[in-house]
């Protein structure tokens, strides 16, 4: 499950520690792992698709749409 980091987490979770995770940083963890960061507030669940990256407008993508 693809989480991002939104407040750097403290402490331990079945004896491994969190303060690994970064705030800013997308992690994909374990569902167990992931439902509790969110749950304490710590993290958000990632929607985006960050291995397709969103184009830039450019002039050209713009007006190629346009109809005459």
């Amino acid at each position: 499950m693809k989480i991002r980091i939104i407040k750097e987490p403290q402490g331990m979770l079945n004896g491994s520690s969190l303060n690994r995770y970064r705030a800013g940083e997308v992690y994909d963890l374990p569902v167990i792992v992931a439902d509790f960061l969110v749950v304490e507030g710590f993290a958000i669940v990632e929607m985006r698709n960050n291995d397709n990256p969103a184009l830039p407008i450019t002039v050209e993508r713009r007006q190629s749409g346009r109809r005459t």
